[in-house]
């Protein structure tokens, strides 16, 4: 699980600053961002279970 590359933090960060794209990029926009929320939240089991 690596960083994401600057164009998918791009994507990431105006997918949270609520502006859409419009379709059919709008499913890889939210994709992205799912895929993203679901490693973060991964990293933070992660930590927890290593304390």
């Amino acid at each position: 699980m690596n960083s994401p590359t600057d164009e998918q933090a791009a994507l990431i960060r105006i997918t949270l600053e609520r502006k859409a794209m419009s379709y059919p990029d709008r499913y890889d926009q939210e994709s992205l961002l799912n895929l993203h929320k679901a490693k973060m939240h991964l990293e933070m089991a992660i930590g927890l279970l290593n304390q």
